[in-house]
């Protein structure tokens, strides 16, 4: 109902507005990424290079006046649109070579012959170029969060948001907030992998009268990371390689290219369950098994413990384990129970630390078994192994 008198009252000076909008920087797009942070660098740090401006009709200076004829008015017109046909596929998905943009499914990752410790700069500028604030990083890990943002492409692309620009962004909210994580994983060959999960939080009505609000989590959203991966591929490529021209790719290299996509293509158009958990004598889950040999195994794990937001402390992919950090609620209420009724009498609740367990993967030929241990390598004993198996199993498949 807000929503509604706001957009009337909007309308209402709509008239007076339209003639402000040029000063108010609005303009409708079609980027689905659109994230705003006051850590962000400005979009004019670096002046534009005015050589790389293409050179057609469109920037000539305009000549003397010509007598024209309709034939070649024609011409003309035929010759401009050429250009900016020309332009336009210069600019839409440009070719990589430094950075490629990987598919497994509907899982992508950016896969680069940039060594990790050259990269990480990058990745990091990365995200305030997107407009998003880096919450935590390790570069031991190869692990960068972002903040949660809101992304404003979601705002509706009318007139009047057109006309208001960010005045009325100030006011409109989507209820959406969306969170980044991003892992840089060394290759034995000396090139990296980064892959980047979504997260998201949704504003959700809460009470009787309906005047209260809570967030809860939302849905993952492959397109965005796809988006994000398609966007960092570009990045790493205009640092590392910036006078890359579609014509340098081996007409060769491109062909696998494409029919390595149109495998992909195949498997996702037709979703079948990558995974599956395996019970134990007691009825709880006791492994999980992958249905891909182990490299897609550990990517597929991976990928799911950056979106379950455990946080990795190691990991050590020739070995197939990662080290991680998970604080159940469950386990915390019994362990705070535990510090007795004088604990909390005379003196504060200590605060109960995050258990350490080993995920670990076995290679079995074809599939990968996944099993839950304790720091060490041996059996958990805090009885949380099986409900991480559980999240895992729902992440993996």
């Amino acid at each position: 109902m807000k929503m509604k008198l706001l957009r009337v009252a909007v309308l209402a000076v709509t008239p007076v507005a339209l003639n402000a909008c040029s000063y108010l920087g609005a303009q409708f797009t079609n980027d689905k990424v659109q994230y705003e942070s006051s850590n962000s660098r400005a979009p004019l740090e670096v002046p534009p290079d005015l050589s790389q401006v293409p050179h057609d009709n469109l920037y000539n200076v305009p000549q003397r006046t010509r007598d024209v004829s309709a034939s070649s008015m024609q011409q003309g017109q035929q010759a401009a649109a050429a250009n900016r046909t020309s332009a336009a596929q210069s600019t839409v998905l440009p070719e990589t070579v430094t950075a490629k943009v990987m598919r497994d499914g509907d899982i992508r990752w950016v896969h680069t012959q940039v060594p990790a410790q050259q990269l990480w700069p990058v990745v990091q500028d990365f995200w305030a170029s997107v407009g998003l604030t880096i919450k935590n990083q390790d570069p031991k890990t190869g692990y960068i969060e972002t903040e949660w943002a809101e992304n404003k492409a979601r705002l509706p692309q009318d007139i009047i948001r057109a006309t208001l620009g960010k005045l009325i962004d100030a006011v409109y909210s989507t209820g959406e907030r969306d969170q980044y994580r991003c892992r840089l994983e060394r290759n034995p060959d000396g090139s990296t992998d980064v892959y980047i999960t979504h997260r998201s939080m949704v504003e959700v009505v809460k009470g009787n009268q309906g005047d209260q609000t809570v967030w809860q989590p939302g849905p993952r959203d492959p397109q965005l990371e796809a988006e994000m991966a398609t966007k960092l591929a570009q990045k790493i490529e205009s640092e590392f390689n910036p006078d890359l021209k579609k014509a340098d790719l081996p007409s060769t290299k491109q062909a696998a290219l494409e029919k390595t996509a149109g495998t992909a293509a195949a498997k996702a158009a037709a979703p079948v369950y990558k995974s599956e958990i395996v019970n134990g004598a007691d009825g709880k889950a006791a492994a999980i098994i992958i249905k891909e040999p182990f490299d897609h195994a550990w990517r597929r794990t991976a990928l799911a413990i950056d979106r379950m937001n455990f946080t990795v402390s190691d990991r050590d992919r020739t070995k197939g384990w990662f080290l991680v950090k998970y604080l159940d609620p469950t386990y915390e209420a019994e362990k705070k129970r535990e510090q007795g009724f004088f604990t909390n009498l005379f003196s504060q609740t200590k605060t109960v630390e995050p258990p350490t367990y080993q995920i670990k993967l076995t290679d079995e030929g074809n599939q990968t078994r996944v099993t839950v241990l304790n720091a060490n390598g041996g059996p958990d004993t805090t009885g949380v192994a099986p409900k991480i198996l559980t999240l895992l199993g729902e992440q993996t498949r």
